[in-house]
């Protein structure tokens, strides 16, 4: 195709929305295959004659190695081209999925997840970057909610497919049935996403030791908070891992303030809105996977609902997730985004305030619709908060920053798993209700205490332009 006709507009907005297909379809896999992998482990440990510890590390090592890789893999994106990074992460996903299936064991199982968990870190640390760039400004933050609304209709897909395959097919399909969409996606991505706006090489080495150091801190970490429960919080173990924690978190940050292009974008998070969008993303993300783990167990202690007919009730979540994002973004094109992201907390505060019993129990049809109040508070949250973000970050990171927000959400998501069980196993076993309300409590003020950031982030926004008006005025 003519250089001409790329110019024309309907060419350009043809071009954009494969592109954006192709960038909401890796979106969708990431989350949809970790939804199948987590309903079909009790099956691994039938099918591989092993124990739910070994079996876990599906799970556990591939959310480890992809929380871990996350910033590296934005900072490859800044100097080698986000595009590149991108499409070798999804094409290497569609042939790590078919060398999972073919694992002989499940050594070279858990090993072949981890190099699925590299490219999926490819390209989710990666996407926003892409969007950014190539995407119009009135136009961006819509788009951003139709990635919103893939990882949604994702994690509702995969338990579904995952309980179909452990019932009808071989494990193998657990890994190969979603290997034709990420054909799809890994063809319409070498198609239709653009190169990379030509700019000035990066002469800087890659910070590796503060690559090192920030990736086993993010590491040790997450291990520590996935297996606390197991290991016990005041185990030897565990406080060899907070010494670890503590000697290795502090020395990251010394190193990387002393380097002149460190492996994290530390100045960037002196920007008050992007340590703010970032603090919102954890903290959204968190709350959305207590509200994830604990239902279950809420909606058997408070209802007659069979666990057959639990996923049903909530679906309302994902549903008004889906539904309410990309609205929510089209709006944060025209009338900003922290009205928007205030709002959103405010509902998801406000579910939590209702599911902690402050207002008494709950029918069945309140259930349903505190869980679209949280969907829709998550709605509001996710794709203004990322349009929040990638505008007032520095071009030349924004790979890095996109990163970031893809690691602040999956560390909410284990914080809010962690917190949530751990909180419940702690306990009176003889009253779980008791448990779960108080959990739902602590999450309300999670909600009203990220309330703080963002005012802050809008004051010192209004400090900045009435600073830039005095110094234009006494000019």
């Amino acid at each position: 195709m003519s250089a001409s006709a790329h110019d024309k507009p309907g060419t350009a907005d043809n071009q954009r929305a494969w592109m954006m297909t192709a960038i909401c379809l890796s979106a969708f896999l990431s989350h949809f295959t970790a939804g199948v992998v987590n309903v079909s482990l009790p099956r691994f440990i039938t099918v591989f004659q092993s124990d739910i510890g070994t079996v876990q590390w599906m799970t556990t090592g591939y959310l480890l190695a992809i929380t871990s890789l996350l910033p590296l893999m934005g900072k490859l994106g800044d100097r080698w081209g986000h595009r590149r990074i991108h499409n070798c992460g999804i094409a290497l996903f569609t042939i790590s999925s078919v060398l999972v299936a073919l694992s002989p064991n499940l050594t070279v199982l858990l090993l072949m997840r981890i190099v699925q968990a590299t490219s999926a870190a490819m390209f989710q640390a990666t996407n926003m970057a892409i969007i950014t760039f190539h995407m119009p400004g009135a136009h961006r933050g819509r788009a951003l909610g139709f990635v919103s609304t893939a990882v949604a209709l994702g994690g509702m897909a995969g338990p579904v497919a995952g309980s179909f395959t452990a019932a009808w097919l071989s494990w193998q399909w657990a890994f190969l049935i979603h290997v034709p969409v990420a054909v799809v996606a890994t063809g319409l991505a070498v198609r239709f996403i653009p190169a990379d706006q030509k700019k000035e090489t990066r002469k800087a080495s890659l910070d590796v030791v503060g690559a090192i150091l920030f990736m086993g801190s993010i590491g040790t970490g997450i291990y520590a908070i996935v297996n606390g429960g197991a290991l016990g919080w005041g185990s030897p173990s565990m406080f060899l891992l907070y010494i670890v924690l503590l000697i290795v978190w502090p020395l990251s940050w010394l190193w990387q303030s002393r380097q002149e292009e460190p492996f994290l974008p530390l100045a960037a998070f002196r920007i008050p809105a992007v340590a703010c969008g970032l603090m919102i993303s954890c903290a959204s993300f968190l709350m959305a996977n207590i509200t994830l783990v604990l239902m279950p167990f809420y909606i058997s202690e408070t209802t007659a609902v069979s666990a057959a007919d639990t996923g049903y009730v909530m679906l309302a979540y994902p549903l008004l997730l889906a539904v309410i994002g990309p609205v929510a973004g089209h709006l944060s094109d025209h009338i900003g985004s922290r009205r928007l992201m205030c709002l959103g907390m405010c509902a998801m505060a406000g579910g939590f305030m209702l599911f902690s019993g402050a207002f008494g129990g709950l029918p069945l049809w309140a259930i349903i619709c505190t869980l679209a109040l949280i969907g829709s508070g998550m709605g509001l949250i996710a794709s203004p908060n990322n349009s929040f973000i990638m505008s007032y970050a520095v071009k030349e990171d924004v790979g890095s920053i996109g990163s970031m927000i893809a690691l602040t959400r999956n560390v909410g998501l284990v914080l809010g798993a962690a917190l949530g069980l751990g909180l419940m196993d702690d306990g009176d076993p003889a009253k779980p209700l008791e448990a779960y309300l108080h959990i739902f409590g602590f999450g309300a003020w999670i909600g009203a205490a990220s309330l703080l950031p963002l005012g802050y982030s809008w004051y010192a926004g209004r400090r900045m332009m009435k600073r830039r008006r005095d110094i234009s005025t006494d000019k």
